[in-house]
């Protein structure tokens, strides 16, 4: 099982930015040094009060300097949003610093903030993402790569530097359209998934059929990230990301609730029933609990690695989240290896 650790670098009222990315790259060395095995990184944009990470190649770098075995993935490029020759050429250099470390995930994201900030039509976002992974994917399997499309066109580019993962760095695929399940199957990507509560079990079955008739060699691989936080007891577990986790909650409603009066009363019911989000949306509790939980993750949803986000809602007090990660190391990895 891949154990991940997910960073937003999380921003809190009470400190720097400056302080942010010193416990961010804290938590990285610390996940070096109790054997996570990857560090994966959310691109955000235009959202100074919750993360700062508009840029996860950049720190992708720094944690390729500050490590020497960990893996670094993208979780997710949001690819209608960038050139796709640069996002290849990035992934190559990555894959170069890093000693070939780096997997590329990407994605499109629901958060139309990114987009009115970038001036892209959310409308468009489909289009555009398809567009732009298979240009990723031409360029990944020719050189020099020649492209025609709607949105972009390229012909006899040659890119630089050469990758050391050959033929390219794995490239995962961030799904939730049940559509899109089979296509990906089909094509031979891995997944990440967002666990909201949905356990997509008909989607999963259909990628897993597709993935089955296409004749792929190796195994389809499906990363699942959630909420999730190990304290020493089964009471600390499910009170000490409580303050954070009904923060983030809240900033929800803030920033999606208006005009959107579903989305608003969802994120209510569950400040409300704060127990009731631990159960089905969450993964929190002693290590035993943790243990069970990841256990009906991998049963039911075939989940060949977790991202877990120790953090949620980036007010868990970093003492804490070091604990925690700790707890994961020590008392929740052996179980599954």
């Amino acid at each position: 099982m891949n154990f991940g650790f997910l960073t937003e670098c999380y921003a809190r009222a009470d400190k720097s930015h400056a302080q942010a990315y010193a416990d961010a790259t804290e938590q990285v060395d610390a996940a070096e040094a109790m054997g996570l095995d990857s560090i994966w990184m959310v691109e955000q944009h235009f959202r100074p009060w919750a993360s700062l990470l508009p840029s996860p190649m950049l720190f992708g770098s720094a944690i390729a300097a500050r490590t020497k075995r960990v893996r670094i993935g993208m979780a997710v490029a949001v690819l209608p949003l960038c050139n796709p020759l640069r996002v290849a050429e990035e992934s190559y250099m990555l894959d170069q610093i890093s000693e070939g470390r780096f997997d590329l995930g990407v994605g499109r994201s629901g958060i139309t903030k990114f987009y009115d900030g970038y001036n892209v039509p959310y409308e468009e976002s489909r289009d555009r993402f398809n567009e732009s992974l298979n240009v990723i994917m031409e360029i990944f399997t020719h050189d020099p790569f020649s492209f025609e499309g709607q949105y972009y066109s390229f012909k006899d580019v040659t890119v630089a530097p050469e990758p050391i993962q050959k033929p390219h760095p794995p490239v995962w695929v961030a799904s939730s359209t049940p559509e899109s399940f089979p296509i990906m199957g089909e094509r031979g990507f891995p997944l990440l998934l967002w666990f909201q509560g949905n356990w997509l079990d008909e989607p999963i079955k259909e990628y897993k059929k597709a993935w089955k008739a296409a004749g792929h060699a190796q195994e389809p691989q499906i990363l699942v990230r959630f909420p999730a936080y190990v304290g020493e007891t089964s009471e600390k577990g499910f009170n000490e990301p409580r303050e954070s986790t009904v923060h983030d909650l809240r900033r929800t409603m803030r920033e999606y609730g208006q005009g959107n009066e579903q989305r608003a009363s969802q994120s209510q019911y569950w400040i409300d029933h704060y127990d009731e989000y631990v159960q089905s949306r969450a993964c929190y509790g002693s290590p035993e609990e943790v243990v069970e939980r990841l256990q009906e993750f991998k049963e039911r949803m075939g989940a060949t690695g977790f991202l877990l986000d120790l953090n949620f809602g980036g007010q868990v007090p970093q003492e804490l989240v070091l604990n925690s990660m700790r707890l994961v190391s020590e008392k929740v990895m052996p179980a599954f290896k």
